[in-house]
């Protein structure tokens, strides 16, 4: 099953677990897009920035791949926001 939790004051995790990386990063970018195209009468247009990684079989911590996923969100960020990174 999916699985959406927040994470942090402005972050997400998005588990997809018979997901690969393609079917993530095609997942990542949808949801940038419909972010991107939604407006808030509050706050008006919003944009997010989304990292991608994906576990290793052999990790037995949930530890690592959310250090990378951080990363990938950082790179998003760095990269002018309003993007998906690996």
């Amino acid at each position: 099953t999916d699985f959406v939790a927040r994470f942090g004051g402005e972050e997400f995790l998005v588990l997809l677990p018979e997901t690969d990386e393609a079917g993530a990063l095609v997942m990542a970018e949808k949801l940038r897009v419909l972010i991107e195209s939604s407006t808030l009468a509050s706050v008006g247009q919003i944009t997010m920035s989304l990292g991608v990684a994906l576990v290793s079989a052999d990790e037995d911590s949930y530890e690592p791949v959310i250090r990378r996923a951080d990363g990938a969100l950082y790179r998003a960020k760095a990269g002018g926001r309003n993007q998906v990174s690996r």
